[in-house]
């Protein structure tokens, strides 16, 4: 049993908690780094629509669904989503409030629009200068950026955005269950009009509202 002196010992640690230190340190600035890197790209993107196709797929990569749909994004705090038949499902974030429109139910859901980026960190993207985005971690390899919710009991733990240069091709995200949505892009079109009317919500005739905004 080897037995240090007193004087090695502390020496010791405090060799091990400067490397402690200097990798914390590391890693931070590479988060920071990687977060100020998507944010400039955001940043670029002030507007975005394309045409998708959803795969969703289990913890085992087993593809439980497929759909297709169309996206459109306008900074400031503006997103449009919509899934075409049979799996209808349209959101609209209109800067205030986020609508969830499910056609199979006949119902509008409506929620607070900053209260619901941590269930949907989707809205992000169309606000880089968000205060929300200091709930969340960024990191970057190959051009793909990860961003992970620090919250645990959130809907969506994670989202992943691959960019080709400066355009935005695909996206993904993770649930609490493990299950990953994955959106490939196509006739892509960035930085192109979008009118607004596109992200005003109309109550559509017959459906029942579940309003969920705080008073």
């Amino acid at each position: 049993m080897l037995i240090f002196p007193p004087r090695l010992l502390n020496a010791k640690r405090n060799f091990l908690l400067f490397c402690t230190l200097i990798f914390s340190y590391n890693a931070m600035a590479e988060t920071i780094d990687a977060s100020l890197h998507l944010k400039q790209k955001l940043a670029n993107l002030q507007s975005f629509e394309a045409n998708f196709i959803q795969k969703v797929s289990d913890i085992d990569n087993q593809l439980l669904q497929e759909a297709d749909g169309n996206i459109a994004l306008k900074q400031p705090n503006k997103l449009y989503w919509e899934l075409n038949e049979p799996n209808e499902n349209v959101l609209i974030a209109d800067g205030l409030s986020l609508w969830h429109i499910d056609p199979f139910v006949e119902q509008v859901v409506a929620l607070q629009q900053d209260l619901a980026i941590e269930n949907n960190p989707l809205i992000l993207l169309t606000d880089p200068s968000s205060e929300a985005w200091h709930n969340f971690e960024v990191s970057e390899q190959d051009n793909v950026f990860t961003v992970t919710a620090k919250k645990i009991d959130v809907s969506i733990v994670k989202l992943m955005l691959r960019f080709s240069h400066d355009q935005l091709v695909e996206l993904s995200m993770e649930d609490s269950q493990q299950q990953t949505s994955q959106l490939v892009f196509s006739d892509i079109r960035q930085n192109q009009d979008l009118d607004d009317s596109r992200f005003v919500f109309s109550m559509p005739m017959g459906y029942e509202l579940d309003d969920q905004r705080t008073q």
